[in-house]
């Protein structure tokens, strides 16, 4: 019985039409394709400075991101999960998970970072670490010195290291303190 089975399986096999080739043969696939699959990238990397929170002060980690490392890809690193790595080292983020960046814009050396309400959960001391997260984050790039918040389209004011509000666009000396020694 064992053995008519195999013979079953045999010609199962050898009739399905896929022919059999007699060495490897290359198979071209588009980057853009794979990226839109759902795929990892491998081509080159730039490590970037992100800043994330162990206990209460922000610590600078270096993520390698795809190169040209733009504002788009800096704020989905930022505000996309926690590395396993990085949690293991006692690194979180303060920014509430469902956060989304609903525009970025570069206005001379200050960015306009347009937050979705998701963003508002967030705070007391919570609230100025996520802030000084994409304050600091941002400010580690070339040409940024200030960022200037807004949820939902409307500017808001944004909590300083020491709790005090600013209606106007922040910058790292805001949130130096609060850097981990």
């Amino acid at each position: 019985m064992r053995r008519l089975g195999l013979v079953f399986m045999a010609a199962v096999v050898a009739g399905c039409g896929i022919p059999f080739d007699v060495a490897p043969e290359a198979v071209e696939v588009e980057v853009a394709a794979v990226a839109e699959a759902g795929g990892h990238f491998l081509g080159d990397l730039a490590a970037v400075s992100i800043y994330l929170v162990r206990d209460a002060s922000l610590v600078n980690v270096t993520r390698d991101l795809p190169a040209p490392s733009t504002l788009e890809i800096v704020f989905d690193s930022l505000l996309g999960p926690v590395t396993e790595p990085e949690q293991r080292s006692g690194l979180r983020t303060a920014i509430p998970r469902a956060t989304e960046v609903l525009a970025i814009d570069e206005e001379g050396a200050t960015l306009q970072v347009d937050l979705s309400q998701e963003f508002a959960a967030v705070g007391g001391e919570e609230e100025v670490l996520a802030v000084a997260q994409i304050v600091m984050t941002a400010t580690s790039i070339e040409g940024i010195e200030l960022v200037a918040f807004r949820l939902g389209g409307v500017p808001t004011d944004v909590p300083v290291a020491n709790g005090a509000l600013s209606d106007d666009p922040v910058g790292a000396e805001d949130y130096v303190s609060l850097i981990a020694p």
